[in-house]
């Protein structure tokens, strides 16, 4: 009796531990989904000579516009999943994004317009920002150098 004890006490300690861990896993699995976006959309740029031309309003639904982007990146090696968020994911109950009719982004895009030049003017000009604050400091954001931070680091108070 006294080494169940002992183990649920240990068990207890232990879950608060496995949470964090488990957040700071999701917040890596991020920023590397920002990383590989950040890569395929510069190779996207280097073939095509221009930040694609994808914008919402070109669409009547968020499928269409997230399929615009799906596609575009597709040949740089961009997957579906890797649009996905693994913390938005599990707080939506982990919905599946399997098909064109249930895509969605949970990374917006900064629009560029179709000069070569424009997506690397500006070093700190972010190219993807993560749909929610759900890190616990701030949207995380990719720039045009390819560094990542959360928008509570790099916002001015």
């Amino acid at each position: 009796m006294i080494v169940l004890t002992i183990v649920a006490i240990l068990a207890t300690m232990l879950l608060p531990v496995y949470g964090r861990l488990r957040e700071r896993a999701q917040k890596a699995q991020c920023m590397a989904n920002l990383r590989n976006l950040y890569v395929a959309t510069d190779l996207y740029i280097q073939r095509n000579g221009s930040w694609p031309q994808i914008f919402l309003k070109n669409y009547t639904t968020d499928e269409e516009y997230a399929n615009a982007w799906i596609a575009a990146l597709e040949p740089f090696g961009i997957t579906r999943q890797t649009w996905i968020c693994p913390t938005i994911q599990e707080l939506l109950h982990n919905p599946t994004y399997n098909d064109a009719t249930n895509a969605r982004l949970d990374y917006i895009s900064t629009g560029f317009d179709d000069k070569p030049t424009s997506p690397h003017q500006w070093p700190r000009q972010p190219w993807f920002i993560e749909a929610a604050n759900v890190h616990g400091n701030g949207n995380l954001i990719i720039f045009t150098d390819g560094s990542t931070a959360e928008t509570n680091n790099v916002l001015i108070k």
